[in-house]
């Protein structure tokens, strides 16, 4: 394998430094210029091989690819943009061919940086007996005067979400989905969002999380769900609906926003799709109604690691 240090070159050739990144790779610590954010958001997220994704069926270049991805999808939830990433790697020994697995990780990496305008500023790289496992670090600063948070839901305010949902593992969709920077920006610049998440974990326990940090709750209207054509349409329209979800990984976003800016969202252009599914309520709860109007608690399921 190509020595460390000649990686790191090979690397900071790679990944130039891009504003507001003065020093990235190859010293100490990298250098960020903040004199022009007046707010730095950081993200993180840990993706290992067997859970996020499966070595034996899926290339580097797709692993490296999502290990980005998900922390961009955490930064549209927010409305921010990215700055700088820091990728921390355990390299398995038994590789083969260590410098053409990197090559093609960094490959996958360096198409999300050169399409958002970010830089890879630093990192750590070892190597173990282990299976691999990355984790990123991403920085950014808001679209708009603030970060969005999940924690602003009103009682009254509609629940969108940008997209189909449901059937992400079975098509490796989740390996290959844009992450909604461009629809946060949209959104953000011409909506005054009260709330919002990204789906990554399942349309219901990400609800969840959004209605506990608001103090709030949701009732959804289940012909409103919107669910991708990845959920079999042979399958009973339950269980479709039992996917959509639960499944997770759909990356889409959640968001709560003032019944008087639908018109607003629905003048929004063609690439911003935007499905009304419900509405916060003031008392706690999730709840779902039917098409012919019966009432039933939404259980809470999807994904958690521990």
């Amino acid at each position: 394998m190509t020595s460390e240090r000649e990686f790191i070159r090979q690397l900071a050739k790679r990944f130039p430094e891009r504003p507001p990144v003065q020093i990235g790779i190859g010293d100490d610590g990298a250098v960020i210029d903040c004199s022009n954010a007046t707010q730095q958001i950081i993200v993180t997220d840990m993706l290992l091989d067997g859970v996020h994704f499966d070595l034996k069926h899926t290339s580097p270049g797709l692993a490296g690819r999502k290990s980005v991805a998900v922390n961009l999808s955490d930064l549209a939830a927010m409305a921010c943009r990215p700055t700088s990433a820091f990728l921390s790697l355990a390299v398995p020994r038994s590789l083969t061919s260590p410098d053409e697995f990197l090559n093609s990780l960094y490959e996958g990496i360096a198409a999300l940086a050169n399409r958002y305008g970010f830089c890879v500023a630093g990192g750590d790289t070892n190597s173990w007996d282990g299976p691999f496992a990355i984790n990123v670090c991403l920085t950014g600063v808001p679209m708009a005067a603030n970060p969005v948070l999940r924690s602003g839901a009103k009682p009254g305010d509609v629940l969108i979400v940008t997209g189909p949902l449901g059937g992400s593992l079975t098509t490796d969709r989740h390996l290959t989905f844009e992450p909604r920077l461009a629809m946060a920006e949209w959104l953000v610049n011409n909506v005054a969002i009260h709330s919002m998440i990204d789906v990554s974990d399942g349309l219901s326990i990400d609800l969840s999380r959004m209605m506990e940090a608001s103090g709030t709750g949701a009732i959804l209207r289940t012909n409103r769900i919107p669910i991708h054509p990845d959920v079999s349409a042979d399958l009973p329209f339950d269980d479709r609906l039992r996917r959509a979800f639960s499944d997770g990984e759909d990356f889409e976003l959640l968001l709560a926003v003032s019944p008087a800016d639908l018109s607003l969202i629905e003048s929004a252009p063609a690439d911003v799709g935007c499905h009304v599914i419900g509405n916060v309520t003031q008392e706690p709860g999730l709840h779902v109604i039917t098409e012919t109007g019966d009432r039933s608690p939404l259980q809470v399921t999807g994904w958690q690691h521990l």
